[in-house]
């Protein structure tokens, strides 16, 4: 970071610690849904305000950690198999990132505490955090960029970091299963000092991938600490470091012999197509910020939240050319990136309380900053010299990777990425009615200057990308006095867009997307049903498309999304409850000038259909039972919609044992019958095996 943004960064600290204040000990009310900051109060993702989920005119879905714990999640992937809206672990067998879809669109950056997972956007280098060290995950339907500048129109989903307590206590996690799991967690909290509390989550992970020769490990530590610096004043420091020696890179297989029948009849979910001497992708991150927060009196406060990220990852790995004439011999290339990146991200908010009675103004206003410097270098033989595999009776060890001529394709990145927002926002109560209104400015600019070199001939050139793009939002809910709460929600959302139109000869526009949406909400007074039913229309528009040959580009695109959800949270009784989710979805592609044969087909990625259940049962104060059943629809094989993907119904259990205050024992099962299926496909050379059957034996103590 340079020494400059180091300087303003520092100036704001100091002005904020030794402001004359007092601060007012308000304990957020306890809600699944809060977003601890500092210890001393919460800010929702979707208003970065206290406005609670249940409150506020858009979706949302939260998950906490014993929640994910018991449905086996240890990705944000496996987190979102039962939220309605989404269609979850597109690619099951991949661990490298996260993919999936809400609302029919891909998402490609998840956030950690409010702030971007840095990323970007083009390569495989993306950092992730476990689920160990998450405390919660929220998922926000809709578009996003009013806050949080350039994102998918779909929603975003944020990771809340487990934060220090001033309670001590230590939980220790052993767990082993299916695939030679082996796992160790500690997490450890307490007070250091009167005005000091601490936070240690430690992991150890290690297990055979589902892909036959593939392997996982995983290594982590995240301390952090809450000094309370006075009654006006926290600051919340906090490290996360996460070391991932083995991790599975995406190795796609022909829709022959997964979705087809081929010769030698259909693949194994363990099906790998590449090489055990050249797979694999190793990945080191590095986190660090505070949160900075200072109350100028009861009406006035101020949150700074930041984070220095620092990444690399080397990943091996292959992709296939397509089948010969037999049905059964794949022609593969092979392929390496080797990366590095490092940024910072930084959000400074200041919030008004204004008025008093039935009118009350909660006014927002916002600067966020984020940098990120990449490097990159890939190396591809293009099919020369690597050898194909037979997936009819596959061999992985063929590859003799010093032999590989990687210096055939050859390709060198040095990319420049930032982006500077300025928002505002309000949040108006009068009465039982809730308005929020809010806008946004950003400016993103990005440079990737590229020298490749193919078949000894070098070249070079740089791509530049200077944008602007003013975000928005308008929303408002009613809150009946029966727990009845409908909402209607518009907002608008961007993504930075790169090249040149081939037909008007000018730069690109940001690709940008706008939201209508109706919905209801329902708490019942005794809290035992809570219920979000919504109605969304979004269409993305100044889509960048092409002609089938790719000779030609052009953005007049749209792609139109509409659909409906249904999340219900029942307490049946004192001891069994349920969680029911329903999504109905229609996408299509409405415009497309250059190649009009698209218009009116599914992208790929998008389920027409899903819903799941999830039952809770406690028969004994010492054990719980839980069992799920999910459902996810048909998705297109291919963008021309010439075959689909089938849907598939998979069983979850869960099962934990109290043996006492200290010891606990859970057992978890994923896809109980070991269902096989195809989790998704972007074309008929690539498709993707679903998760097979995983079972868990987890023994919990805490003290």
């Amino acid at each position: 970071m340079s020494t400059a943004p180091q300087r303003r960064l520092a100036s704001l600290l100091v002005l904020s610690a030794f402001a004359p204040t007092a601060w007012t000990q308000e304990t957020a009310a306890a809600d699944p849904a809060q977003v601890i900051v500092s210890g001393t109060s919460y800010r929702t993702t979707g208003t970065k305000s206290d406005l609670k989920p249940i409150e506020a005119p858009m979706s949302y879905e939260v998950y906490g950690n014993e929640q994910l714990t018991a449905r086996q999640a240890d990705s944000v992937n496996e987190a979102l198999r039962y939220v309605p809206g989404v269609t979850p672990e597109s690619r099951p067998t991949v661990t490298i990132f996260d993919q999936y879809t809400i609302r029919g669109f891909e998402s490609y950056r998840n956030y950690y505490d409010g702030l971007p997972l840095q990323y970007n956007g083009l390569w495989n280098l993306a950092p992730q955090v476990d689920v160990f060290a998450t405390d919660s995950v929220e998922i926000l339907k809709g578009p996003a960029s009013v806050l949080y500048g350039s994102a998918p129109p779909g929603g975003m989903v944020n990771q809340t970091a487990k934060l220090p307590r001033s309670r001590q206590e230590t939980a220790i996690r052993a767990r082993a299963g299916t695939n030679d799991l082996r796992e160790l967690g500690v997490d450890s909290t307490g007070p250091l000092s009167k005005d000091v509390d601490y936070r240690l989550v430690a992991l150890v992970r290690e297990r055979d991938g589902q892909q036959a020769t593939t392997k996982e490990e995983r290594r982590l530590v995240a301390p952090s600490v809450t000094w309370r610096i006075g009654p006006a004043t926290r600051l919340h420091a906090n490290l996360y470091y996460q070391d991932d020696p083995a991790l599975i890179p995406s190795t796609p297989l022909p829709a022959l012999g997964t979705l087809r029948q081929a010769p030698y009849g259909l693949l194994a979910p363990d099906t790998f197509a590449g090489d055990a001497g050249w797979s694999g992708m190793t990945r080191e991150t590095t986190m660090a910020g505070w949160k900075f927060e200072h109350a100028f009196n009861d009406s006035v406060k101020f949150l700074q939240n930041f984070r220095y990220t620092k990444a690399r990852g080397l990943q091996r790995n292959t992709y296939n050319n397509g089948l010969l004439e037999d049905d059964r011999t794949l022609t593969r290339s092979a392929y390496f990136t080797d990366e590095r990146q490092h940024g910072y991200v930084v959000d400074n908010q200041l919030s008004f309380r204004l008025g008093t009675g039935a009118l009350v103004h909660r006014l927002l206003a916002g600067a966020d900053y984020q940098k990120l410097r990449s490097t990159v270098g890939y190396g591809d033989t293009l099919g020369t010299d690597t050898p194909s595999i037979d997936l009819g009776n596959p061999d992985h060890f063929l590859f003799d990777s010093a032999a590989l001529p990687f210096d055939f394709y050859t390709e060198r990145h040095a990319i420049r990425q930032s982006q500077l927002g300025l928002y505002v926002q309000d949040e108006i109560r009068v009465g039982a009615l809730t308005l929020v209104g809010g806008l946004r400015r950003d400016r993103y600019r990005s440079e990737d200057a590229n020298a490749s070199s193919y078949a000894g001939s070098p070249s070079a050139a740089t791509t530049a990308i200077a944008q602007e793009k003013t975000s928005g939002r308008a929303a408002a809910i009613y809150r009946f006095g029966n727990g009845m709460a409908p909402y209607l929600n518009y907002s608008t959302s961007f993504e930075p867009a790169s090249g040149v139109d081939s037909l008007t000869g000018q730069a690109f526009k940001p690709t940008t997307a706008k939201q209508i949406e109706a919905g209801v909400k329902y708490k019942s007074p005794d809290s035992r049903t809570e219920l979000t039913a919504a109605w969304f229309d979004i269409r993305k528009q100044n889509v960048v498309v092409n002609t089938p040959t790719f000779n030609q580009y052009t953005q007049n695109g749209e792609v139109r999304s509409t659909g409906i959800e249904l999340s219900w949270n029942q307490a049946l009784t004192e001891r069994l409850d349920f969680t029911l989710g329903l999504t109905h979805l229609d996408m299509e592609v409405t415009k497309n000038a250059l190649d009009p044969a698209l218009v009116g087909k599914t992208p790929v990625w998008v389920a027409d259909k899903g819903a799941s259940l999830w039952l809770t049962y406690t028969p004994l104060d010492t054990l719980d039972l839980s069992a799920g059943i999910r459902h996810v629809g048909a998705s297109q094989m291919d963008e021309a919609n010439t075959a689909q993907v089938p849907s598939y119904t998979l069983f979850d259990a869960a099962a934990m044992f109290r043996l006492n205050r200290t010891w606990s024992i859970g057992l978890t099962a994923s896809n109980l019958g070991d269902k096989r299926y195809v989790g998704a496909c972007h074309s008929a050379q690539n498709c993707w095996m679903g998760a097979e059957r995983s079972v868990e034996l987890t023994v919990h103590a805490r003290f």
